[in-house]
């Protein structure tokens, strides 16, 4: 026992320089207890999460909010003199523990975070330093059972700027989440009440079940149920029945079977989530949904997603994947500069409505397939190659029409651009649509965050969530048109202006160019010299309409024209759409890319294997359509020193490649809470979960997550 605890402290020596000078850990016998943010600055009225971390002596555990037989679970008093809303403990799902004679305690080893959301009052003054401060109690046992106590104290810095996150907790506190309870909304839960307990019935038609290996009810409360007796359980079909007893110390019968249910194999068809809520009372039927399926609408938390969703619109404004169409937009409001204000201000909520409605309908289709069955993410349309092929079509006939070669009469850029004619009206809300079918490839940091809620929680709520992501990008352009006095920043028309407009050409044929590319990772070789002979009747369907729309041909040979123009047109995109049956190579993955890098394709029991295998595994999730994903790539993985890591520490790297629809690929973002590319994961035997990276990548942050996995976080205590 000295010997053990002699290390024990050596090691906290030799740990502790490295803490946070704003959150001092308490060493105590048996644990390291830090009180922990997942932010470094904070800002009035907002809300952060923060918790109690405790890294605790090999071998000794601490309790659940239900210890079990006996035991008691943390307890927090706070003693700071400002009046932060600091809410519950967030339970991470315990461990059942055998303490002999039949009883049985619920708890946790190792490294485990308590979790709690805090709302700062709107009173703190940016620029000052504000110290939380809490006393904690709780009972660590082994054999025997110690009561141990902290003052923890957390300083954070009062701003009025978007917060810091603090990198080395984000890791810790995303982990912690994935050990939630959530509530799956596809199973149903009932309670059947007999004189000796209770049974628990589960079941789902989402998907066929396994043969489970272990499943284990943990009630909330205490004194409701028996803790050390089995809980035996039976799968038929897909219906689970678990059998509880009743506690000794349970007077009359159970009336409410509420607490989280853990199976060792998942709850979902990934196996990913280990737990889940049930709250049923006798003949009543429940669901069993995420904790963020049961978030109301106007808590702290959604209008937090909301802020998300919202400044995550916004960022899609300066993506490149956007831009060609914003640019003739902008040439529009420049060309209304000396336009009636209310005709102007009209334009701009035109824009905004094409925005907004066209989230809402890609909102309303990508949750009416789920619902029907198909796996399917943001940018969905994208993994489509027909889909692809129209847009390379329309991104060259827009560039075609500004560069003059013809005009479309009343249709697109021509009417985009009657600033004070209904047509133009038509033309911004067009104007909006476009733009965000365009913007679908791009995940915007914040954005992916909220568009992986909003898939988890019911319709009504989702759509509001993508209609913040509309007006995040609409919000620009309606602020410009309602305040026409910030058009005298912007040019005076002029004949400037038709050069402008050809010179805006050149943005749609590089998006076309680029659509041409993803086109070909989808169809291949062949696929792609279909799409360029596609493009070739297009410009001679263009050029038929253009040469014989003289006013002084006949009515008949002009309607013969443009029927003869109309069928080359269409023939060409028939011609280029894949033949069904044919291969696509979307997901193939080469054994190098052009960094130098051997990558292996992605799958589930591949990568199990390689988990299984102890090997450091990067998982790069991916597509060919995700700007964003091409530009991290170009940026991080061109670095000789990020490479030289990966090499050292023998990182196996896996590319999974979403170009094509791919349900493996599309259910393991699920399970990370993500809905869309890009996301960066790495796994470690030194890691007690996996990391998630952020969505924009640089040398410097991937460095710094190679630099966690080589230096080993985990803090272990020898028994000799």
């Amino acid at each position: 026992m000295k010997t053990r605890l002699l290390l024990f402290f050596l090691l906290l020596t030799f740990f502790l320089p490295f803490q946070n000078t704003a959150a001092q850990p308490v060493v105590t016998e048996n644990a390291v207890t830090e009180l922990v943010s997942e932010q470094k600055t904070i800002q009035p009225g907002q809300t952060f999460w923060i918790g109690v971390h405790q890294e605790l002596r090999e071998g000794w555990y601490v309790y659940y909010r239900n210890p079990g037989d006996s035991g008691m679970p943390l307890m927090l008093e706070w003693v700071h003199d400002k009046d932060f809303q600091i809410g519950d403990i967030e339970w991470p799902t315990p461990l059942w523990i055998d303490v002999s004679a039949g009883m049985a305690s619920h708890g946790y080893y190792g490294s485990v975070l308590f979790m709690m959301e805090a709302t700062a009052p709107e009173d703190l003054i940016p620029g000052e330093e504000y110290t939380l401060m809490a006393e904690a109690d709780w009972l660590i046992c082994e054999v025997l059972c110690i009561p141990e106590y902290a003052d923890l104290e957390l300083t954070l810095l009062v701003t009025d700027e978007e917060p810091i996150y603090n990198e080395d907790n984000l890791a810790l506190f995303n982990n912690t989440r994935t050990q939630l309870p959530v509530v799956l909304d596809y199973w149903k839960a009932e309670a059947t009440i007999h004189s000796s307990g209770a049974t628990l019935t589960l079941s789902t038609d989402e998907f066929p079940l396994p043969d489970y290996s272990e499943i284990v009810y943990f009630a909330k409360e205490e004194g409701e149920i028996e803790n050390g007796a089995a809980q035996p359980f039976n799968v038929d079909g897909n219906t689970i029945t678990i059998e509880l007893k009743k506690s000794t110390y349970k007077s009359g019968d159970i009336d409410r079977l509420w607490g989280l249910v853990y199976n060792a194999s998942g709850w979902d068809e990934a196996g990913t989530i280990p737990s889940i809520i049930v709250d049923v009372s006798p003949g009543e039927e429940s669901v069993a949904a995420s904790d963020v399926a049961t978030m109301p609408v106007l808590s702290s938390r959604f209008m937090l997603i909301l802020v998300f969703a919202f400044i995550g619109g916004m960022i899609l404004n300066l993506m490149p994947c956007v831009f060609p169409i914003l640019s003739i937009k902008v040439m529009n409001f420049m060309q209304m500069a000396g336009h009636d204000p209310k005709k102007v201000r009209l334009h701009g909520y035109m824009f905004g409505a094409g925005v907004l409605l066209s989230f809402l309908f890609l909102a309303l289709l990508l949750i009416g397939l789920r619902a029907g069955g198909q796996e399917l993410g943001w940018g969905f349309q994208l993994q489509t190659p027909a889909f692809i092929a129209f847009m390379t079509f329309l991104m060259f006939a827009l560039g075609l029409s500004l560069m003059g070669v013809f005009e479309i009469g009343n249709s697109l850029i021509n009417v985009a651009g009657k600033a004070n004619t209904g047509e133009g009206m038509r033309g911004s809300f067009f104007s909006g649509i476009l733009a965000t079918v365009l913007a679908t490839p791009c995940t915007a940091p914040f954005m992916g965050t909220a568009i992986g809620v909003a898939i988890t929680l019911p319709a009504t709520t989702s759509l509001i969530i993508f209609a913040a992501l509309g007006l995040g990008m609409a919000a620009p352009y309606v602020l410009l048109s309602s305040f026409p006095a910030l058009m005298k920043f912007m040019p005076k028309p002029g004949a400037w202006m038709e050069t402008f407009k050809q010179a805006m050409a050149f943005p749609l044929f590089a998006t076309a160019i680029w659509l041409i590319w993803v086109y070909g990772q989808q169809a291949g070789i062949d696929g792609l010299t279909r799409l360029l002979v596609g493009l070739l009747l297009l410009s001679l369907g263009i050029w038929i309409l253009h040469r014989w729309k003289a006013v002084q041909i006949s009515g008949t040979a002009r309607i013969v024209s443009r029927s003869i123009a109309t069928a080359i047109i269409i023939g060409g995109f028939l011609f280029s759409v894949p033949q069904a049956g044919s291969e696509s190579p979307g997901n193939e993955i080469s054994s190098s890319n052009g960094f130098g890098i051997d990558w292996i394709a992605y799958s589930e029991s591949g990568l199990q294997q390689k988990i299984d295998e102890g090997n450091n595994i990067f998982i790069d999730f991916t597509a060919a359509w995700c700007i964003t994903c091409k530009a991290n790539e170009r940026i991080v993985f061109s670095s000789d020193r990020v490479k030289d890591k990966f090499n050292d520490l023998n990182f196996v790297m896996v590319k999974a490649d979403w170009t094509n629809r791919n349900p493996e690929i599309t259910r393991a973002l699920e399970s990370f809470g993500r809905n869309g590319v890009p996301l960066y994961v790495i796994y470690s035997p030194s890691l007690e979960e996996p990391m998630i990276l952020p969505e924009l990548l640089t040398p410097g942050i991937v460095m710094d997550a190679l630099e966690k996995v080589s230096g080993g976080t985990t803090l272990t205590f020898s028994d000799s």
